[in-house]
């Protein structure tokens, strides 16, 4: 009972430090915020961080791979195997409405993961390019899903197609996380895809 009480302990600790680094580094971005101003926001001492993190950077990386993991969640829940062009726009509908739910709730995570991110070099910038590149793969895998199946244009170009959906989807996503988005708003930014894809992908 005392190891229990003792690892829920510390995973809530951890826990607690991640939330504040989450408002540290979108208030001031990853290079100018300090271990020092997470342990302030939480009323410790810098020193007591560093029994749960190595450094700054493990921190971030671990806020980042929670974030990426919800994110990846989003597309291995929707698998590539739709029969019809109106499945294929309600899956759509479904993906993009969880992506841009994750953020919506706590807009903050746009700034570190498509910003902050992308400025530190290494893992960090490593993970997300990659989780877009795997997003992209997936897409990808959809097109195909299509063609085969005879709802989609067998002309298209699937890697490029993929390619711009997803360019299309993370733009979505910043946008949404970037503003005070109402539901209307998200509602229209999930219209326009849709619109863009379908409109471009089915058959003629």
């Amino acid at each position: 009972m005392a190891n229990f009480a003792s690892e829920e302990k510390i995973a809530q600790r951890r826990a607690d430090i991640l939330q504040a680094a989450i408002q540290v580094f979108a208030a001031k971005g990853y290079h100018n915020a300090a271990i020092a101003d997470i342990a302030s926001l939480l009323g410790i001492g810098h020193g007591t961080i560093y029994r749960y993190y190595k450094n700054k950077r493990d921190i971030f990386n671990a806020i980042l791979a929670e974030l990426l993991s919800q994110m990846a969640d989003v597309v291995q829940q929707e698998p590539p195997t739709t029969n019809t062009l109106d499945e294929y726009r309600a899956q759509l509908e479904r993906i993009a409405a969880h992506m841009m739910r994750i953020f919506h709730a706590d807009p903050r995570l746009a700034r570190i993961a498509f910003y902050e991110a992308l400025s530190v070099e290494g893992d960090a910038r490593d993970s997300v390019q990659h989780f877009i590149a795997v997003f992209a793969q997936f897409t990808e895998h959809y097109m195909k899903n299509g063609i085969q199946k005879g709802f989609l244009r067998p002309s298209m170009d699937t890697r490029v197609a993929a390619n711009l959906i997803t360019a299309m989807m993370m733009e979505a996503v910043k946008q949404v996380a970037e503003g005070n988005a109402s539901d209307a708003d998200i509602q229209r930014w999930k219209d326009e895809i849709i619109h863009f894809v379908i409109g471009g992908l089915g058959l003629r």
